[in-house]
């Protein structure tokens, strides 16, 4: 399989998106494949994310919603990366007031991918494309209270941007190592028990949001666990990929 041009693999992953389906990258150019691409062009989107396993339990996530989609880069709705997507069942909060019984069950999507090029300025391009592109903000969505960083570990380029909108809070990280580039959004619904105490506090006048809280986490200790030690030990992880395998 021969690496597609930049031009063309964004608009070959728009239209996927539009269309809602799948193609394989049937190549395009005579160059044979080079740099990290040469040696990570094959692999599959789940095995890089090691299929969220640390971060399910990081979430304490009670199961997949469906299955994990891990896709080789050619296929998925970014056909530059190997992806590996999934929408993960989080904690219930459950309550009974008098003969009322109320339940809210948290939940969150999350979606990586491994985009290797055949050189430092093709990942470098395409780093500055998905920062621009979740900066033009194009669906629109309500963020407030954002907040930018760069990732832990070493990068030669590394941005994550934070934020919050009424019902769900955003994290988007992005790094680029040498010609291969990363990335992690996530996006999960508020703690249905803490949601709970702030829509009526009236209800619960022993207790307090935190005490409320169903997640095993706080934004602020995910955001910080995500960007400072998660992506650094993928990025560890895929780089003891790519040596061994390239030696082979």
């Amino acid at each position: 399989m021969r690496r597609r041009t930049r031009g063309a693999a964004a608009l070959a992953a728009a239209a996927l998106a539009l269309a809602g389906c799948s193609a394989a990258d049937p190549g395009a150019g005579p160059e044979a494949p080079a740099g990290s691409y040469a040696v990570m062009g094959d692999w599959l989107g789940c095995e890089v994310f090691g299929d969220f396993a640390e971060l399910q339990t990081r979430l304490g996530a009670t199961g997949i919603d469906g299955d994990l989609q891990s896709t080789p880069i050619g296929e998925g709705i970014d056909a530059e990366s190997a992806g590996c997507a999934a929408l993960l069942d989080l904690a219930v909060f459950e309550d009974v007031q008098g003969t009322f019984a109320y339940s809210a069950a948290g939940d969150a999507a999350v979606r990586g991918g491994l985009a290797p090029w055949n050189d430092e300025a093709e990942a470098e391009a395409n780093f500055a494309d998905r920062v621009a592109q979740r900066r033009e903000n194009a669906a629109g969505i309500a963020y407030t209270g954002e907040t930018e960083g760069e990732l832990g570990g070493e990068w030669d380029k590394s941005l994550y941007i934070a934020a919050d909108t009424e019902q769900r809070y955003y994290l988007d990280a992005y790094g680029r190592k040498g010609d291969w580039v990363v990335y992690l959004s996530l996006d999960f619904l508020h703690d249905p028990g803490v949601s709970a105490y702030e829509s009526a506090p009236e209800f619960y006048p022993d207790a307090s949001a935190e005490s409320m809280a169903v997640y095993p986490f706080t934004t602020e200790s995910l955001v910080a666990w995500i960007t400072g030690e998660h992506l650094p030990q993928i990025q560890t992880e895929i780089l003891q990929r790519a040596e061994s395998e390239a030696g082979q």
